[in-house]
């Protein structure tokens, strides 16, 4: 298998998801094993492969191996740690749901007491109610909460639009930088930008 000449085609494919089943997944139309076993269908499709894929080696197994190399970016912890040294609260919205990414964090050794996914508001990022929700039980006014995220539309402009203080994680500076939206390349560099004030305080 690995010398066939379509394996790393269909490698990319079963990851970056052309077909947006994940997405597909998050707005309700598929449940999350329909959407991964579609991804694996079509991997297999360009391997010419005949026959069904077995559903527990992709839906178990797989997870069981994927979640043993679950670890963040080695910038994170060093924030998480100095934010709450300076007592401020911080959590997750992602766009899946929230036992499932809870657990992702908490195996990745971030066990995030706020997680916000999309089974609590029933809409995706980047619709305004994941972030307003996020702030909410943060106990935090949108207008002083800070989004990080990585993703220009569902976190960039999603949480800007939603009033929310917006910045973009860009590690290979590759991406635009949208208007009222700021943008680093490392989270090293979040404390340190001069207009963001750090001190869990009010403006």
């Amino acid at each position: 298998m690995s010398s066939h000449p379509a394996l790393e085609v269909a490698v990319d494919a079963f990851v970056h998801d052309p077909q947006d089943y994940y997405n597909a997944y998050i707005n309700g139309r598929l449940s999350f094993g329909e959407q991964r076993m579609a991804r694996v269908v079509d991997a297999m499709d360009i391997l010419e492969l005949d026959g069904k894929p077995d559903e527990e080696l992709w839906l178990v197994g797989y997870e069981d191996i994927v979640s043993r190399h679950w670890k963040p970016f080695d910038d994170v912890p060093p924030l998480l740690e100095t934010l709450t040294d300076l007592g401020i609260a911080y959590g997750a919205a992602t766009n899946n749901v929230t036992d499932y990414q809870a657990h992702k964090l908490e195996q990745a050794g971030l066990p995030f007491e706020v997680v916000i996914g999309t089974d609590v508001t029933g809409k995706p990022k980047p619709h305004a109610s994941m972030f307003l929700e996020g702030a909410r039980q943060l106990g935090t006014d949108p207008e002083n909460t800070l989004m990080i995220g990585d993703d220009v539309i569902n976190d960039g402009l999603g949480a800007r639009d939603a009033g929310l203080i917006s910045l973009l994680v860009d590690r290979d500076n590759t991406r635009v930088n949208p208007d009222r939206v700021y943008k680093v390349e490392s989270l090293s560099d979040v404390l340190h930008i001069p207009s963001l004030r750090f001190d869990n305080g009010k403006n």
